[in-house]
């Protein structure tokens, strides 16, 4: 029965996190929400240890901190670009992630962004899981997946080749 439970609320949460990611790209041109229209503000994830992922957020994928609203030492702000924000917030954390909810990162590069987390000594492998040789989606986008201190997944991609 615990089980059941699991995959439900993971059901719920895949739902909603690909509703986000189908409309992001639509609503993020348009920056302003109406009664009936709204645009994503930022994403919240929990953190057990806010320091540790502050280092990782800030040296690993370079994101920009921004103001933090609550002007505390429990909340962490980051820019996402197009006026999307992370908000990482310290927490007790016992939940485990799955691959299939992630956070993606475009670079221009996924081979050199590699070579950077080799040099970090962050684990990292393709879809399968089975190698650290980056795969191609079908659309031809390059891809590689790693976890941040949480266990959280991030995807960094690279555009197909044109």
């Amino acid at each position: 029965m615990r089980s059941l439970s699991i995959i439900f609320k993971t059901a719920k949460l895949t739902t909603l996190l690909l509703a986000i990611t189908l409309f992001l790209p639509v609503v993020c041109k348009a920056q302003n929400g109406t009664d009936i229209s709204p645009v994503i503000d930022h994403i919240a994830i929990t953190t057990g240890n806010l320091k540790k992922s502050t280092e990782f957020y800030t040296k690993v994928l370079h994101l920009k901190k921004v103001d933090n609203p609550f002007a505390d030492t429990v909340h962490q702000w980051y820019s996402l670009g197009n006026n999307v924000k992370l908000h990482v917030i310290q927490a007790e954390r016992k939940e485990k992630q799955v691959k299939g909810i992630h956070l993606c990162f475009t670079v221009s590069s996924v081979k050199e962004f590699a070579k950077t987390l080799d040099q970090m000594n962050i684990p990292y492998s393709n879809w399968k899981g089975d190698s650290k040789e980056p795969t191609y989606r079908a659309d031809g986008v390059l891809q590689l997946y790693f976890q941040d201190p949480d266990g959280y997944w991030i995807e960094i991609n690279s555009p197909a080749k044109k």
